[in-house]
């Protein structure tokens, strides 16, 4: 070992080595992985080893395809073997809504390009004549995913990483990490002391112990998962080619071929647990398994048995029961941790061997050259925050793993692990119907259900939809009242405030007291990383508001462009503070009834804030909203929020005030063409692809990412956002479907939804340059149909935007 590298990986699994390998063809060589024992001697050793491409993510599904292209290239490409079986698979599907499930993905495999088709039963016996088809609707075919010996892949790129002029250091435990007064990261290990630029904590099952060295929380548990592998069968000698790899549902397992024997792996849907009691596994703990609990797998053994039935016939040859990692929502984490810059998380990927070369590859662009090809948001350890404790990721990671096979709807979550962020008005609104969602750990209110049943989720319209469209309604016609306190707060103060939060964003911050402006974070290729609301109180003091699940993420872009010499204090205020949003055509006339403040165009103009008392309370009124209505955002102390509430109500009675969720807010956002971080805007997309130029000022002096932007502007888009209208059926896009023009697929749809106030449904995409014209025809794939779409204007709902502006 030498005694500095630009990077120092902890951990030899899949995820570390195939990292390495990536870094190394991204043109950073200079790095060390250290490796307690020996390469795979984690969990990856012990893997079943499963590639599939079947996927709702468009992310993911790119992360898993990207390793069945590399594999079977490997031995090729480093000389070292591997035994790859591109068999294929098939997912199948037992109910309705599972079908509809098969028919998204279809959709996100018309982008992604890999080759696959649905199947009816009868069409199942020509692939795999062995099994049961009976209550079986739909299978979704795979050709070209497969299975792979995980230790013969992460041995060939390591392999590779040394041609490539990488080190490993096997045998060699690190003992401690610390960050230098420099801001270089010392590691500790048995045989001697590093520094290096960069340290990533690719730790596996010792990820958490790991990363509490230097504060790091990291949210993953240690599953114990089984699976069972039979004696060879002479009627699979006799079948070729190889079967494919069957996902049942029924069974909650996967099912393959082994050397000529059955392999089967349940994901248990009750009863499953941690792993050594929840404890980290001694460091000598290596190449090892946990004493199977096979007698609490039986029931899903046997519906295995029901649908393969040569597996019930066959006798046992091995059965292998270890850790694996596993995270609150099934993702792995990858990318930066939350604090000092350069420390990075890369572990806690519950099918790593799937994942291992295509996340390495996608976070070293992200190293190397400040983003990927891809979104990383949902693998993005910042997706948690500090809410994010022990014991909710361990209750919430096996509620997740009892769903491996479970057909989540959308918007439908875990219910466990819930209630633990709340505003002060959640029962108040629980009282009124609310139907929460969590997010970002706060439960936020979608809908209000006036049955008492609850949502019926559904990829199809479902019992909230006419519910909603009287919540979009109300505001439109009337007004609304929304408790969004879940916004991302901070206050940014010092004497250099503005002249950083205009260095740092690519709007112009508001010049005037009390101004407010959207305004975004670019990255040094400019490329969009947040997306903020600015409101100056004076040239010291600026109130910051972003989105709910960016609070960490948003923190740290904030913390880390300050300069050393900028005398600027950031402060997260997010927990001071509720916020609800008052919308609608009477917005003005419920609000003047509960302050004193001057509430005319001419007192508060549109797009400015004052501190005001409302109800007796100080708050900060915003004269801004999310729905495109005449409205004010009342943020105030979230102790004081309920009597704030109650003024706001009594006050609106007159007026058919109603409160309204996040799904109406969609629709109502929608109609109004207002684009959504994380959605429409991601760190794929430049301001000019968005179509947001209005929003960055290329002719202020120098901001981060203006040279970039000034430079693709000057190249012209990829592609370009455009607001579309589809044909109306039973749905709405929601993101990830294939957009189409002439019989060829020219885009993808970001999200969308059904406009109440103008009957149509709406939906966001990205299509070519050249089809961005108000009246394009196109075509969009929403469950396998083509549905007839047409590119509007923005803002089909009050295109000049008289309404937020209204005067009456």
């Amino acid at each position: 070992m030498k005694s500095h590298y630009r990077v120092v990986i902890v951990g030899g699994g899949i995820m570390g080595v195939g990292l390495q390998y990536h870094l190394a063809l991204e043109g950073w060589s200079d790095t060390l992985l250290i490796e307690k024992g020996e390469l795979t001697s984690g969990s990856t050793w012990h893997a079943a080893g499963q590639c599939p491409h079947f996927n709702g993510s468009l992310n993911t599904t790119k992360v898993h395809m990207y390793g069945t292209e590399l594999y079977p290239k490997l031995q090729e490409l480093t000389g070292q073997a591997v035994s790859w079986h591109g068999c294929g698979g098939l997912r199948l599907a037992c109910t309705d809504e599972e079908v509809n499930w098969l028919k998204y993905v279809y959709g996100v495999s018309r982008l992604a390009g890999y080759e696959c088709e649905i199947i009816g039963p009868k069409d199942i016996k020509q692939y795999h004549p062995f099994l049961d088809t009976r209550e079986i609707k739909a299978a979704f075919r795979t050709v070209t995913d497969g299975h792979v010996a995980p230790a013969d892949v992460t041995n060939a790129m390591a392999t590779g990483v040394r041609k490539l002029g990488g080190e490993i250091s096997k045998r060699n435990r690190v003992t401690d990490i610390k960050r230098l007064p420099r801001g270089e990261w010392q590691v500790i290990s048995e045989q001697g002391t590093v520094t290096c630029e960069h340290v990533v904590n690719s730790a596996g099952s010792y990820a958490d112990v790991v990363g509490s060295w230097t504060g790091h929380a990291v949210p993953i548990v240690n599953m114990l998962h089984h699976y069972i592998i039979t004696e060879p069968r002479q009627e699979l000698i006799d079948f070729l080619p190889e079967l494919p790899v069957v996902r049942d549902p029924y069974s909650h397992s996967y099912l393959r071929e082994e050397t000529n024997g059955i392999l089967v792996g349940p994901y248990e849907t009750a009863t499953a647990h941690v792993c050594w009691d929840g404890k980290p596994p001694t460091w000598d703990f290596e190449n090892e398994l946990v004493a199977p609990e096979l007698d609490r797998l039986i029931p899903w053994l046997e519906k295995a048995g029901e649908r393969f039935p040569l597996f019930a016939e066959s006798g046992i040859k091995n059965i292998v029961s270890g850790a694996i990692t596993h995270t609150p929502d099934g993702n792995y984490l990858s990318g930066p941790a939350h604090g000092p810059k350069n420390y990075w998380m890369h572990t806690g990927a519950s099918i790593g061997i799937a994942q291992g070369a295509g996340a390495g590859k996608y976070l070293a662009q992200w190293m190397v050259h400040g983003q990927a090809e891809i979104n990383m948001r949902e693998y993005d350890p910042r997706r948690f925050g500090a809410w994010a404790t022990s014991d909710y990721t361990t209750e919430v990671s096996i509620s997740d793993y009892h769903h491996m096979y479970y057909c989540m709807k959308p918007a439908e979550q875990h219910t466990a692990g819930r209630n633990i962020r709340k505003t002060s008005l959640h029962d108040e609104l629980k009282s009124r119907g609310a139907q929460f969602s969590q997010i970002f750990g706060w439960e936020r209110a979608r809908w209000y259900d006036t049955t008492g049943k609850g949502e019926a989720f559904s990829f199809r319209r479902n019992n909230a939809f006419e519910a909603v469209r009287q919540e979009a309604l109300t505001v439109r016609n009337r007004v609304g009242l929304m408790d969004l306190s879940t916004f991302s707060k901070f206050e940014v103060i010092g004497p250099d405030a503005e002249k950083f939060l205009n260095r740092i964003c690519a709007n112009q911050i508001a010049k005037k007291d009390g101004g407010i402006v959207l305004t975004h974070l670019l990255n040094d290729n400019g490329f969009i990383e947040s997306e903020l609301t600015v409101t100056r109180f004076d040239a010291t003091h600026f109130y910051v508001l972003s989105a709910a699940v960016a609070q960490v993420y948003d923190m740290d872009q904030l913390t880390w462009r300050k300069r050393d010499d900028e005398d600027v204090k950031i402060d997260d205020a997010t927990d001071r503070y509720g916020t609800l949003v008052l919308a609608g055509p009477n917005a003005r006339k419920v609000l003047k009834q509960c302050t004193d403040t001057d509430l005319s165009n001419a007192g508060f103009r549109w797009l400015s804030g004052k501190f005001a008392k409302v109800a007796g309370i100080g708050s900060v009124l915003l004269r801004v909203n999310y729905v495109g209505e005449l409205g004010w955002e009342i943020h105030c102390p979230m102790a004081d929020m309920p009597k704030v509430f109650a003024a706001l109500m009594k006050a609106g009675e007159a007026h058919g005030i109603g409160l309204f969720g996040t799904y109406a807010m969609n629709s109502l956002r929608m109609e109004k063409s207002y684009r959504g971080w994380g959605s429409e805007l991601t760190n794929e997309i430049d301001m000019f692809e968005a179509s947001m130029e209005r929003f960055i000022r290329t002719d202020k002096p120098d901001f981060i990412g203006r040279s970039a932007s000034l430079a693709r502007q000057q190249r012209g888009p990829r592609m370009r956002l455009v607001t579309i209208a589809v044909e109306n059926t039973d749905s709405d896009c929601m993101g990830n479907e294939p957009v189409y023009h002439q019989g060829k697929v020219v885009g993808v749809t970001t999200s969308g939804g059904y406009g109440h106030a103008v009957e149509r449904s709406l939906a966001f995409a990205y299509v070519a340059p050249e089809l961005v014209a108000a009246g394009t025809a196109l075509e969009v794939m929403v469950f396998t149909e083509m549905r007839k779409a047409e590119v509007i204007a923005d803002s089909i709902w009050d295109a000049e935007n008289l309404r937020p502006r209204s005067e009456e």
